[in-house]
């Protein structure tokens, strides 16, 4: 692996690292959510949720849409299915 590999997954998993950024990845697990709708199911403020939307895509772990005049996220293929195949295991 090189270095630049091990930095990107350092990065991801630093970006999961936090109970509010599991919880944000939880409910785009489920479908593209808009900033909006996050930021009313969470207890944190508009400042705190973008910080940590920011901070999972610039670790690779979320995709920024435009709908309209929204922002939405959607997770990476590749994180959705981690997060299936984790889901999958809590299963077994």
């Amino acid at each position: 692996m090189t270095d630049e590999q091990t930095q990107k997954w350092i990065d991801i998993f630093a970006a999961l690292a936090s109970d509010a950024r599991l919880e944000i990845v939880r409910m785009l697990a489920q479908r593209k959510t808009a900033c909006q709708e996050i930021l009313d199911r969470l207890d944190l403020s508009q400042p705190a949720i973008s910080y940590h939307l920011r901070k999972m895509e610039h670790a690779g772990i979320l995709i920024k849409e435009k709908s309209g005049s929204r922002n939405c996220y959607r997770l990476d293929e590749r994180i959705q299915d981690l997060i299936n195949m984790i889901e999958k295991e809590e299963y077994r």
